[in-house]
């Protein structure tokens, strides 16, 4: 991945960027991939499929499902041991790469596993280590919690990005709406909210009806 600082100097006091510097390279990370597709800091993500063939081409992208296998592999991870298991990204030996995500999760889970697994690629994460069909009480992969946070704080920026939610809390719109708007989870908005310090502003979206 090149950085253009310069362009990222230059979304500074514009409202594009929260007050909240431990999350300046997570917003700057969603904002380069939201320009390469064109999109203004409103807009929500098409497709994720549509936004790994337009920035990462040469990743394939399936849902586990779709992967030539024999039922009882695609069980374990649909309704087995690993069912809350989201999604992965394998560099295969042709150094060609492929994601693969749970269809068995809800749409907006999916969006954002996708988006988590774009920025481990687009990042050039070091690859975690996966132990197949582990079902021992230990842990079935290896974890480092500082590159799994910029993946994920990056996608979630990608995908609300911080002038659209700014300008919807503004406008009190609920975070129902806003998660209906932009595709995601009520989990991932009000995720941002915090990250974002915009939470304290969205007094509306407390009400038992948002």
């Amino acid at each position: 991945m090149n950085i253009d600082y310069a362009q990222r100097k230059a979304r500074g006091g514009r409202g594009l960027i929260p007050p909240n510097p431990n999350q300046w390279n997570n917003e700057h990370n969603g904002l380069d991939v939201r320009q390469a597709l064109g999109l203004d800091g409103s807009s929500p993500l098409p497709a994720i499929e549509h936004v790994f063939a337009t920035v990462l081409p040469q990743v394939t992208v399936l849902p586990h499902g779709g992967v030539p296998a024999a039922a009882v592999y695609i069980d374990h991870f649909r309704r087995g041991g690993v069912r809350n298991w989201s999604g992965l990204g394998l560099q295969l030996p042709d150094g060609s790469e492929m994601v693969v995500y749970n269809d068995s999760h809800a749409p907006v889970r999916i969006r954002a596993t996708l988006m988590e697994e774009f920025f481990h690629i687009y990042l050039d994460h070091p690859r975690s280590t996966v132990r197949v069909l582990s079902t021992s009480a230990g842990s079935s992969r290896t974890l480092d919690t500082s590159v799994e946070n910029e993946a994920y704080g990056s996608g979630a920026a990608a995908l609300v990005p911080f002038s659209g939610l700014c300008s919807m809390v503004g406008d009190g719109t609920t975070v129902t709406a806003i998660a209906s708007y932009f595709q995601v989870s009520k989990g991932l908005v009000e995720f941002r909210l915090k990250v974002t310090k915009l939470y304290a502003k969205a007094k509306s979206w407390r009400k038992p009806s948002a």
